[in-house]
């Protein structure tokens, strides 16, 4: 029997690489994004608005399982936008798959939830934390949204809290930081205190794979997915710094970076700020230090099959075919 699976955000970083997992699976694999944005892997593609209920309808009819990708990835920007995509579409998509008949329903949440501040070892019972910042602010807001509509054995909700995703395709965390190390404008800040909670994205999806099996046992609860480990963030980007061949770059304690950066960004014409991504938000994604603790995903037998090491040579032999590293 073939299992159906439908993905918001079908065309972003986590959506297509979940389309594909699930295709080589042999799901069917349909998805939903916004008008002129490729679908790669999905057998039926559809277009329109996570907002739609007539697209959303769509999209859930006669799905096994629903998979909710689609989200404003940003540090910052416009509060209402967030609030329309990230804090209330959620429950718009999983209101439309339990009235389809829907069994399973995953939403992908974010560990800030947690804020920016939250105390090393912080479990998924850590204090919700909206930061003044509309990402952490809004999918704060989306977990309470989502909050008892599951119903296990009917419709199970799980929702998943990723790290710091990075692998062929991540913008945040592969992409921009590559791209302003050949402009030389990259930034540290707190080098040598400052963490990356990097999740590498196949091992994100297996963790998700482990979390639907579970099914009914874990409905309505929350899982924190990192690689578990502690990075600087000297040794994460600066890995990557050797590989594009540029490693004398700017490093900034955190309280003269928010201060001294994020002043200039204000001053700055708004084009030339957004070029440089230079804000006091940005800035303090680049201040945490606080090791997230894996072990509720653990208990589910899942570990990080691929480890750091790995998933970066992985990440820049896709870097090379897009050139954004030298060959050779």
């Amino acid at each position: 029997m073939t299992h159906t699976v439908a993905i918001t955000g079908a065309g972003g970083f986590i959506g297509a690489q979940a389309a594909q997992r699930y295709a080589a699976m042999g799901w069917q694999v349909r998805g939903l994004d916004l008008p002129g944005i490729s679908q790669p892997h999905v057998h039926e593609t559809l277009t329109g608005n996570i907002t739609d209920p007539d697209a959303l309808a769509q999209l859930v009819n006669g799905a096994d399982l629903v998979l909710h990708t689609a989200a404003i990835v940003a540090e910052s920007g416009d509060w209402s936008a967030f609030h329309q995509i990230n804090a209330a579409a959620p429950a718009l998509v999983a209101i439309a798959a339990k009235t389809a008949g829907v069994h399973s329903f995953v939403h992908l949440s974010s560990v800030m939830v947690h804020g920016f501040d939250y105390p090393d070892g912080s479990t998924e019972d850590a204090a919700f934390d909206a930061a003044d910042n509309p990402y952490c602010w809004s999918k704060v807001m989306a977990e309470h949204a989502l909050r008892g509509l599951d119903d296990p054995g009917i419709f199970n909700v799980h929702i998943i809290r990723p790290g710091d995703v990075y692998g062929p395709g991540s913008v945040p965390w592969v992409v921009r930081p590559i791209q302003h190390m050949h402009k030389r404008t990259f930034l540290y800040v707190d080098p040598r205190s400052s963490v990356i909670n990097h999740v590498y994205i196949d091992n994100l999806l297996e963790a998700i794979d482990a979390v639907v099996a579970a099914g009914d046992a874990v409905s309505g609860q929350a899982f924190i997915i990192t690689d578990g480990q502690r990075t600087l963030a000297r040794d994460y980007f600066g890995w990557f710094a050797e590989q594009v061949g540029s490693q004398r770059h700017i490093a900034l304690p955190g309280w003269l970076a928010e201060s001294i950066v994020g002043g200039l960004a204000a001053a700055l014409p708004k084009k030339w700020a957004q070029s440089l991504d230079l804000d006091r938000q940005s800035i303090r994604y680049l201040r945490r230090r606080g090791v997230f603790d894996v072990s509720r995903i653990r208990a589910l037998g899942w570990a990080p099959r691929v480890d750091l090491n790995q998933g970066r040579e992985l990440t820049a032999a896709w870097l090379r075919d897009q050139q954004l590293l030298p060959v050779g």
